[in-house]
């Protein structure tokens, strides 16, 4: 350090020690009782209205020397409300109802899936056309394969037998036996005079449609020579008129719904889907932790001339919530419960808090006076227009008016006076002196 930096360094020092002995103690010290803890004791603080400075005595500003102003919390004079932009709002009361909107793919409703088996071994000696083909219609008898069954021959030869006996007991457990192959046709050939059948088709019980992603398996499964076992799968048969709708609804809206409540399904091209029944069948009953999302099974039914699995499909879904905040029946009002209703940009919150400012005084010079209210809220709704709106469960009443937009200056005015506000429910913390940041 040389010289010249060593003089400027005492000049400094010198100019701002006689400074801080010219200013008048107030505006360097804050008297406090040895009882205070730093919380505002309530008392009018100041502002500068050009610099970010707070005091608790009335003056000028330290910094620029303008005059400190008093604030107070909640005053508003006409012109503050038109430089602030205020907005009122009124809370009404009305029903907690919401639309649900959720998109999804339909698909196979797998309750009602079929299997067609054969009940006895053999080998397969041809396979019948309704089996061939991507998504073919197989109706319910039709035939499957041609099996040749050696245990199906010995069967037939001991059931000829005990015919020629009269052996009635011989022939009751027999003719079980076919009946459990499903082959009581070939037991009554028999008894009709009829020879041994080496072959024997073998149709199906149930009537469906085949999975377009199983045909590799059906083709393997049903190939002419293969060796087949009792109980094994050829055919998986499902009903096209029966499909599923899977969506996910995010968790503030599954609250809304129930099962067994109706569903209106819409396509991008013909819009409401006629003819086709929607309900919802099946609510989970865990929140997806991941999306927090809770999944939701819509049935379809009467699906099989005006929707495809796979195709995209929209679900409108009404809920209402009933007086304990319950789903409701959406088609019954009666069941609905009625609540106050606030607009979403009235409420300020910290995500565990939550306030508006309400008018609390009107003046006759247009000064609104207004007053916090904490309050407690239910669920967020939408309603036809696009408008957002809480229900309220404590804290707020239907015809009291509250702070729109303009709500968060109301409130910043509020800790600037150090009274209560959103994040300092008993008042600020009183800063010492200088800026307030």
């Amino acid at each position: 350090m040389n010289a010249r930096t060593a003089t400027w360094m005492a000049v400094g020092f010198v100019a701002g020690a006689a400074l801080i002995g010219v200013l008048p103690a107030h505006l360097l010290f804050v008297a406090r009782d040895p009882g205070t803890t730093g919380r505002a004791t309530g008392g009018t603080r100041y502002a500068c209205p050009m610099m970010d400075f707070i005091g608790y005595q009335p003056g000028t500003c330290p910094v620029c020397g303008m005059d400190l102003h008093p604030v107070t919390a909640g005053d508003l004079q006409r012109e503050q409300q038109k430089r602030m932009g205020l907005e009122l709002a009124k809370v009404t009361e009305g029903p907690a109802v919401v639309t649900v909107r959720a998109y999804g793919a339909a698909e196979y409703d797998h309750r009602f899936t079929q299997v067609v088996i054969p009940r006895i071994a053999g080998r397969i000696v041809k396979r019948h056309e309704a089996t061939y083909g991507c998504c073919q219609i197989i109706a319910a008898g039709a035939p499957v394969i041609d099996l040749y069954s050696p245990e199906l021959i010995a069967a037939q030869g001991e059931y000829q037998a005990a015919l020629r006996l009269g052996d009635t007991n011989l022939i009751r457990n027999l003719r079980q036996r076919f009946s459990r192959w499903n082959l009581t046709e070939v037991a009554d050939a028999l008894e009709k005079g009829g020879g041994i059948a080496e072959v024997v088709t073998i149709h199906s019980p149930v009537g469906g449609q085949v999975l377009l992603e199983e045909m590799a398996a059906v083709d393997e499964a049903l190939e002419v020579g293969r060796e087949i076992m009792p109980g094994e799968p050829l055919l998986r048969l499902v009903d096209p008129d029966k499909l599923v709708l899977v969506v996910h609804v995010p968790e503030a809206r599954a609250r809304f719904l129930r099962e067994g409540q109706p569903v209106e399904i819409e396509s991008d091209d013909l819009g409401v889907l006629p003819g086709l029944e929607a309900t919802i069948g099946r609510l989970a009953a865990e929140i997806d932790p991941e999306i927090r999302t809770r999944e939701v099974r819509i049935w379809l039914e009467g699906a099989r001339d005006v929707l495809q699995p796979g195709s995209l499909v929209s679900a409108r879904m009404r809920g209402a919530l009933g007086p304990d905040l319950r789903p409701a029946d959406p088609e019954d009002e009666s069941t609905w419960g009625r609540f106050p209703l606030v607009p979403k940009e009235a409420i300020l919150s910290t995500g565990v808090r939550h306030v508006a400012w309400s008018v609390r005084e009107r003046g006759s010079n247009g000064l609104l006076q207004f007053a916090i209210a904490p309050v407690a809220l239910g669920p967020r709704i939408e309603d036809e227009n696009g408008n957002d709106r809480y229900v309220v469960r404590a804290g707020l009443a239907p015809g009291d008016e509250v702070a729109a937009q303009g709500a968060f200056l109301i409130d910043s005015q509020a800790q600037l006076a150090g009274t209560e506000s959103l994040l300092y429910p008993t008042g600020a913390n009183a800063p010492a002196s200088g800026h307030a940041h």
